[in-house]
């Protein structure tokens, strides 16, 4: 406690692979006493992250296959920003591409990294409430199935271990703890 944290400096920089979204760099970091660290780092525009409920209190999530978990998972909407795209923006439109629903109101919730040891991510989080039916086409690549879970029952999927996103998780125990404290 109390302790200063060394002051990193990027002294180098190259990228080793430029997709469509993201970028693959080396840095190399000098950790302030002279000594040289090559860090890993995955460059990413940002993401949002939506916890769409309707007036049931259910939280309409998608069921999509993850090619990466190599699984199919239980998430909340969510969608990557076009470079400079503002974020509210973005998620009205990946809300009505993933499930089909418009929200009249929306409330921003705290934001957060999905994994600062090796990328810049950041996930802007939205509660949208007052949805109405609303569609947008969908990404082509996507086959995504709309489940209304009602958020106490999401919350215990969470403690048994059924939902394993990262992001759905910080959404769903945030938006939980609003409700339950009347915000």
């Amino acid at each position: 406690m109390g302790q200063k944290l060394t002051r990193f400096r990027t002294v180098g920089s190259r990228i080793i692979h430029q997709g469509r979204y993201l970028t693959f760099r080396e840095d190399t970091i000098d950790l302030g006493d002279g000594k040289l660290v090559r860090r890993e780092i995955v460059d990413h525009p940002g993401a949002v992250v939506i916890v769409p409920l309707d007036a049931h209190g259910h939280a309409i999530m998608v069921r999509q296959y993850r090619h990466a978990a190599g699984k199919t998972l239980l998430e909340l909407p969510a969608g990557t920003l076009e470079r400079g795209e503002d974020p509210l923006a973005c998620a009205r439109r990946e809300l009505r591409e993933e499930t089909g629903y418009a929200a009249a109101h929306w409330e921003p919730l705290p934001g957060f990294f999905s994994a600062p040891g090796f990328t810049n991510e950041f996930m802007h989080l939205f509660l949208a409430r007052d949805l109405a039916h609303d569609p947008l086409d969908g990404d082509e690549d996507e086959e995504i199935v709309v489940e209304p879970v009602p958020l106490a029952h999401a919350i215990a999927m969470i403690e048994r271990g059924e939902i394993q996103d990262a992001k759905t998780i910080a959404g769903l125990l945030l938006t939980h703890r609003r409700m339950q404290h009347g915000l």
